[in-house]
């Protein structure tokens, strides 16, 4: 693009100075041609027009001169009176014919006028002499003459005409010339006009081009270049020209979206998200809204209202039902919704960043509800907000700092009664209290704290089964849940197996719990995965089995040991229940594919008798153990 730039670049340069260049060479050949039209005009101004003047001036005095004497022949003059005429003619055709000679003394015909005119001067004298003659002899001789003046007079106008004619072509032929040089500009004029003309188009076309190129470049600089929604810095600039207005800033995030990427790709994801927008859109302008696209699936809308208006109502329901109709794409189906939060100025934040904040903190407390609704910003957000930040902060210093323990949950087989394991519980003691891990567990799972922590899990767990398998006869597994950010880490394979190493432990005494969720996303790459485990010795179990989405078609695939019921299914248990007719079905299930089956969440005795009717092999809850630390597992071990 660039060198295309580039080279239309030089055209438009190269252009330019060919019409420099034409326009130099029009004005040193229209200074050539007038020289020449100069120069060749000059002579006819200076020579052949003064020498037509001068032919005819002394024809004309030729002419008087032969009226005077045929006037004189025939006597309708006196003497004096001809002497008079006679002498002034002379004169005149003397001067007249000085200037003739000069200018006519290369022509040929000059001799022959020479000797003509002086035969017609002399003959005024001799017909003066002839008539002062009274006799009638002299009238013979008298009319003779003017006979041979006549003759010589016709000779001399025949020899002038000739002059003036050859005259007349030079004048022609310097007109000509002159018309040629005309001509010749005039058309070095059209072709430059026609060249300026097509470099001024050419010009037009490039300021046009240049001016839509601008536009272009202005709008690409104020827009998201993919939905075409206007950008984050636009967004603020838009919210400095509202400060004296009252308006409400939605702040929206498309649920799962990242979910569509990673299952359909990045293109399908730029597909859908311009169809999102293009919906968000229509939908927020029907009601007065404007557009913003933040960042990935982030949006945000202005509304000229508060957040209390019926018709900021109107248009969030409107907005809502927009985005939970089906996108479609071929052979795929999507279904979507939006997260929103709301903040409204000045109520909630007489600053524009103060504003955005607030709007920020019910966006999350709107996609901590679940999503696809929308949470207008109260003060106790923000608070909340603030919390989990400390919160947030504390947790990534809580391993460096010691502060995360190890608690392990007794598990009990129904066969003998007697203990066969425990499951790795993580705590988190801050400043000598314990936090709940509903509390900080989310919170390490939205920021990724939670794949250091597991490691940190995992390793303290490997360590812990080390020291009692060195401490007891018996073997006793540890079981270790592990999250779906860890589970999918790229580097979560090999950081397994750097763990067993360095502690040392025999794979076998370790197990990992794997959610149904985690198992079917993916579902190639974690059946690739599984064998992997499995084949390093350790043991798999899917954890809170029958709240998720497994299928049979892949269930029987998956290289796993255990199926683990779901306390959901087993807080409520009783017989000729459907959470009753769920469980055996789970446990029939497991053992037809070879699996042990482990109820959790088991509290009384009826409970686990039950479940040892029904033939499950292992219980774990509060009837049996309550999560331990280490020190008191170990005693609850040899109490056991």
């Amino acid at each position: 693009m660039q060198v295309v730039s580039r080279r239309y670049r030089w055209a438009i340069y190269g252009l330019l100075v060919v019409v420099i260049a034409a326009g130099i060479a029009l004005f040193f050949a229209m200074a050539r041609t007038a020289n020449d039209i100069r120069s060749s005009t000059t002579p006819l101004l200076e020579e052949k027009i003064p020498t037509l003047r001068h032919l005819s001036d002394f024809e004309s005095a030729l002419l008087r001169y032969q009226l005077a004497l045929n006037k004189y022949y025939v006597a309708s003059i006196g003497r004096d009176r001809f002497d008079h005429i006679e002498a002034e003619a002379a004169e005149q055709m003397t001067a007249n014919f000085d200037f003739v000679r000069r200018d006519l003394q290369q022509a040929a015909q000059m001799s022959d006028l020479l000797s003509n005119y002086n035969a017609i001067l002399a003959m005024g004298p001799a017909l003066e002499k002839l008539m002062a003659n009274s006799s009638s002899t002299a009238r013979e001789p008298a009319r003779a003459l003017l006979a041979d003046l006549n003759v010589k007079t016709n000779s001399v106008r025949t020899l002038l005409d000739q002059a003036k004619h050859d005259v007349e072509r030079s004048v022609y032929q310097v007109g000509d010339m002159a018309n040629s040089g005309v001509d010749q500009i005039s058309w070095l004029v059209h072709v430059y006009s026609v060249g300026m003309l097509l470099a001024a188009l050419f010009m037009m076309y490039h300021v046009w081009a240049r001016f839509r190129s601008e536009n272009a470049l202005a709008f690409a600089a104020a827009h998201d270049p993919l939905t075409g929604l206007a950008h984050r810095g636009s967004f603020e600039r838009r919210l400095k020209t509202m400060e004296n207005e009252p308006h409400t800033v939605v702040l929206g995030m498309i649920d799962r979206f990242e979910r569509v990427v990673g299952g359909l790709g990045h293109a399908f994801g730029d597909r859908l998200m311009q169809e999102m927008a293009s919906r968000i859109k229509r939908a927020a302008e029907r009601h007065g809204g404007e557009v913003f696209r933040l960042n990935g699936a982030n949006v945000a809308i202005l509304y000229k209202s508060k957040g209390d208006h019926l018709n900021f109502q109107e248009a969030l329901s409107s907005l809502q039902e927009y985005m939970r109709q089906p996108f479609e794409f071929g052979q795929h189906e999507i279904f979507s919704s939006m997260s929103m939060g709301g903040a409204e100025y000045p109520r909630d934040g007489a600053e524009h960043a103060h504003l955005l904040q607030n709007a920020d903190a019910a966006l999350q407390a709107a996609r901590d509800a679940g999503g696809d609704c929308f949470v207008q910003y109260s003060n106790a957000l923000n608070t909340r907000a603030q919390e989990r930040l400390a919160l947030e902060a504390q947790l990534r210093h809580a391993i460096e700092r010691n502060e995360l323990e190890l608690h392990f949950q007794p598990q009990q087989g129904l066969t003998d009664d007697k203990l066969v394991g425990f499951e790795a519980l993580v705590r988190w003691r801050r400043n000598g209290e314990l936090i709940s891990p509903a509390d900080f567990i989310p919170l390490a799972e939205e920021s990724g704290l939670i794949v250091p922590i597991g490691d940190w899990v995992l390793a303290e767990a490997c360590r812990q089964a080390k020291i009692w398998s060195l401490e007891t006869p018996r073997k006793f597994v540890i079981a270790v849940n592990i999250s779906p950010r860890q589970f999918h880490h790229p580097s979560f394979l090999r950081r397994v197996t750097e763990t067993l190493s360095e502690s040392q432990i025999d794979p076998s005494f370790i197990e990992l719990e794997i959610t149904e969720g985690i198992v079917m996303r993916d579902v190639e790459r974690t059946i690739e995965l599984l064998e992997d485990l499995r084949k390093r010795g350790l043991t798999l179990a899917i954890d809170d089995f029958g709240t998720g989405y497994s299928s049979l078609a892949y269930l029987k695939r998956f290289s796993i040991d255990k199926l683990k019921i779901d306390q959901s299914f087993i807080r409520h248990l009783r017989p000729n229940s459907e959470d009753a007719a769920i469980v055996q079905a789970v446990i029939n299930l497991g053992h037809h594919l070879g699996l042990s089956v482990i109820a959790e969440g088991v509290e009384t005795a009826n409970q686990r008798e039950l479940l040892r009717a029904w033939g499950c092999d292992e219980i774990q809850g509060y009837f049996y153990g309550r999560p331990l630390s280490a020190d008191k597992a170990t005693q609850f071990i040899f109490e056991n």
